[in-house]
């Protein structure tokens, strides 16, 4: 039931951030948020499933190319289980340096997306306009996403577990 209401908070939360922020400041990635608490909980291919999962449950709420964030959440999923057992359990840094690797992972997706379609999908006004702003509004949210996430799916693991 916990996480029915998770999903259900976090559903509604995007979508009210999305509509009451400014069209100058991004709304922040939630559902990558969420992706990158559940890596940090299950073995690398179900975090990568479900981080697909997750993208896709993105796509078709926002009506958009779909498979597009599905493919950027699975991306931004990728390169933090490439770098998780480097990072520390807690502390401010890990944080930054997690929301940090996982934007990235997922914007490295949505170019080679936009290269791969030959579409105008991410240009270079998209980069330095969009980009910092979802990376300052993902990072700002991320303490209050991981303790939802810490009662909807449970206490995280220690980076040495779960990786064998």
């Amino acid at each position: 039931m916990r996480i029915l209401l998770y999903l259900l908070l976090l559903v509604s939360t995007q979508g009210a951030l999305a509509r009451l922020l400014p069209t100058f400041v991004s709304p922040p990635d939630l559902f990558l948020l969420t992706a990158v608490a559940l890596a940090f909980r299950l073995r690398p291919l179900p975090a990568l499933l479900a981080g697909y999962g997750i993208g896709l449950v993105q796509d078709v709420l926002g009506q958009g190319l779909l498979g597009f964030h599905a493919a950027g959440v699975a991306g931004g999923v990728l390169l933090l289980l490439g770098v998780r057992k480097f990072l520390s359990d807690r502390g401010a840094l890990q944080t930054l340096v997690t929301v940090a690797v996982a934007t990235l992972g997922q914007w490295l997706a949505f170019l080679i997306l936009t290269y791969w379609l030959r579409a105008g999908l991410v240009t270079v006004g998209t980069l330095t306009s969009v980009l910092p702003v979802a990376l300052l509004t993902t990072l700002v949210c991320q303490p209050v996403v991981e303790r939802l996430a810490t009662w909807a799916f449970g206490k995280r693991p220690g980076p040495e577990q779960g990786l064998a």
